[in-house]
């Protein structure tokens, strides 16, 4: 896989020739966003905008999407939108999302080479879209487990019917650049300061995605594997105890500390599974669910997770009302690690004992631990064909822990309960 990078830069050598050799037909034009507001019942932060004073950034953003048929097998799109920075909990930027060029050399197989969309989830392709789904806005605890969905590659799709029902392999192989998330609760000087901070990673990807569709449901399931490499080089596998007296001692996390080596791997190995179904029932009755494993094989850490929904809707007229439950949760051992080095404490007696009980904080911190679970009731009401309107009230609890939620400093995000009341209007045109 080390070859990925050259391999992506004579792919880009390659759509920039066929761009120059084919005459440009007229372009479609997309315009597509959400106008979003939001307000939760607390004052701490929940997913990096939530709180008692309201948000607009959280939801809302503006895209445009340009097609262009360069001849009938070929066609080049762009997609650029408008939204909160990836980077900068403050922030808006602009970013580009989609630049490709697809190949359809007969109706049944298409291959696109560029920086396009992974096929994580159901909604992935078009999760800033939100016309295209009926939730406000797809459960977080699921559709987190990625920090980037945008990826510079390759995708072969192979498409062919079976009676009345179609069916889809995509296969694809990519690299991109994201920003994991933290939020810290101790200083450490020069290093870390209390707040969040962001640690830049490159993930190499490869995966398979089956689907099967009828008119009426979909199901499908993917397969992925990611090798991530962090901004700050190697990272621990796990933490050593030291101990200093009888039940007193310390997870050594920082190679400066006394004690044996931290183990360390130079990147993280990880397999994901994703399962997903879009189910038709009776009487304009629809079932969701989707479900995630994201399995960290080489190293004890928190983004080893659990994670899924399950969403009931009714079509009622132009109205479709709906009421999901949705949880994530790491892995039990790491889970585990979590918790004994986030409770541990040494003495005031014992030398350092401050700078010592900061470490097991901020490490505790750095697992990306997470363990919540929601329930949400909404609405959606479809205005006209291109634009939506949506409401929705959800309730999340907090178990032992979740990066979700950035306490307030000195105390627990495990233990926490939020309500966030929401309110979309959505279009395209």
């Amino acid at each position: 896989m080390r070859c990925a990078p050259r391999l992506f830069a004579n792919a880009g050598l390659t759509a920039g020739l066929l761009v120059s050799s084919f005459a440009w037909a007229a372009p479609q034009l997309s315009v597509f966003g959400t106008l979003g507001a939001a307000v939760s019942d607390q004052d701490f932060v929940y997913q990096r905008h939530l709180t008692d004073n309201g948000t607009v950034i959280h939801d809302s953003l503006l895209g445009l999407q340009l097609d262009a048929a360069l001849n009938q097998q070929v066609q080049l799109t762009v997609q650029t939108k408008f939204a909160a920075s990836t980077h900068d909990d403050n922030a808006w930027e602009p970013s580009l999302s989609w630049a490709f060029l697809s190949w359809r050399p007969d109706n049944d197989m298409l291959l696109r080479v560029g920086k396009l969309r992974l096929p994580l989830m159901l909604y992935s392709a078009n999760s800033d879209v939100g016309m295209t789904f009926p939730l406000a806005r797809m459960p977080q605890e699921l559709y987190s487990l990625l920090p980037s969905t945008d990826v510079k590659g390759l995708a072969v799709s192979k498409t062919w019917l079976h009676a009345t029902r179609e069916w889809t392999l995509e296969s694809y192989l990519g690299e991109t650049r994201s920003d994991w998330r933290y939020f810290m609760r101790e200083e450490l000087l020069p290093e870390f300061t209390p707040g969040t901070l962001y640690i830049g990673t490159e993930m190499t990807l490869v995966g398979v995605v089956l689907a099967t569709s009828n008119d009426d449901s979909t199901w499908r399931i993917g397969f992925h594997h990611a090798e991530v490499e962090s901004d700050y080089g190697a990272l621990p596998s796990d933490y050593p105890f030291v101990p200093i007296a009888p039940g007193i001692g310390y997870f050594k996390v920082f190679e400066a500390l006394p004690g044996p080596p931290v183990p360390t791997v130079e990147k993280l190995l990880v397999d994901v599974l994703t399962v997903g179904m879009d189910l038709a029932l009776p009487h304009d009755w629809r079932v969701l669910g989707e479900y995630g494993r994201r399995r960290i094989s080489n190293a004890i850490i928190g983004p080893d997770t659990s994670a899924g929904y399950l969403a009931l809707l009714k079509t009622i007229g132009r109205w479709t009302p709906y009421v999901y439950w949705a949880g994530i949760r790491s892995h039990k051992d790491a889970l585990g690690l979590y918790q004994k080095v986030n409770r541990n404490r040494v003495p005031e007696f014992i030398p350092d004992a401050a700078l010592l009980n900061a470490t097991q904080r901020l490490a505790a911190d750095l697992q990306g631990a997470v363990d919540q679970y929601s329930v949400a009731f909404g609405a959606t009401y479809r205005l006209s064909p291109t634009s939506t309107l949506k409401t929705e009230w959800s309730h999340t609890r907090t178990g032992a822990t979740s990066y979700m939620v950035d306490a307030p400093f000195a105390e627990e995000n495990g233990g926490r309960q939020i309500n966030v009341f929401s309110l979309l209007y959505s279009f395209t045109f």
